[in-house]
Parts: structure tokens; C-alpha cells; sequence
């Protein structure tokens, strides 16, 4: 029953492929958290918060 689940993991354009995806999947994560992130500091600041703020940064 075991064995079933077990994949074979000789063939290394599979096992390639799988590690390609992995981090396709965390640069995925990483961009939805980054806009979340950004949409929370937005509704923390207010629209007129961020304006001043990048005012602020670019001088």
C-alpha cells in the first residue's frame, strides 16, 4: 500500500520539474503577501496617509 504512494524519483526532469514549480509557488506567495501587505498599509494609512508618505520619499 505504501509503495503506491512512493514516486519515482530516478527520473531527473521530473524531479527538476517539481522543484521548478516549488518555486514558481513561493514567488506565488511572496508577491500575494507583498500586496497584501500593501493594501493593509493602505487602509491603515488612509489614501491621503500614503500620498504624504510618497511625497515624503521622493522628496
Amino acid at each position: 500500500m505504501a509503495d503506491e504512494f512512493v514516486q519515482d524519483w530516478d527520473d531527473d526532469a521530473e524531479y527538476h520539474a517539481a522543484v521548478g514549480h516549488s518555486w514558481l509557488m513561493i514567488a506565488i506567495a511572496l508577491v500575494c503577501v507583498v500586496v497584501i501587505t500593501g493594501v493593509a498599509l493602505v487602509g491603515l494609512l488612509g489614501f491621503f496617509g500614503v500620498s504624504d508618505v510618497l511625497s515624503i520619499i521622493s522628496g
